[in-house]
């Protein structure tokens, strides 16, 4: 049976997975958090091409680029272990911008539609057709303000 409503569903699914992998409580959850707060108004203000760089750009480690981070989101079905390899890698970071940003790559996947892609600048120039980022904005600012409430709800201050 498939979900009423997709966008919500998959809010769940990703702050589940947050809070599976990380807990509700500490450094990365309340960075999550944080990112959830702050990714709709950029979304709103700046559009989903700005804020999808943006966050890839602050998703950059040492060892991976945000763009190879979040292409791994876009292309691994369990976000689950993904997020369990990330940590053992020591790539993921307080702020959690690489787990907000593969929430949005989720997102894009399967709220927006895209479904294959080599680079990050390939889904930006997807996202950039005529008619496709007016499309991609809406269901993504609907989602990013789904999990900023289940963030929110969920995320105990530590």
């Amino acid at each position: 049976m498939q979900p009423q409503n997709k966008t919500l569903d998959l809010a769940i699914r990703c702050m589940d997975t947050v809070k599976q992998v990380f807990g509700n409580k500490g450094d990365i959850p309340e960075g999550f958090r944080s990112r959830a707060r702050d990714v709709p108004s950029s979304l709103y203000y700046g559009g989903v091409l700005y804020t999808l760089a943006y966050v890839a750009s602050k998703a950059s480690k040492d060892k991976a680029s945000g763009d190879d981070l979040l292409m791994q989101a876009f292309q691994r079905d369990d976000m689950v272990t993904l997020f369990k390899e990330w940590f053992e890698k020591k790539l993921v970071e307080d702020e959690a911008y690489e787990l907000y940003g593969a929430c949005l790559m989720r997102a894009i996947r399967e709220l927006v539609g895209i479904g294959k892609a080599n680079s990050l600048t390939d889904i930006l120039r997807m996202l950039n057709e005529p008619g496709m980022g007016i499309i991609a904005e809406r269901r993504l600012l609907e989602f990013a303000e789904w999990l900023k409430r289940l963030a929110e709800a969920v995320v105990q201050k530590g």
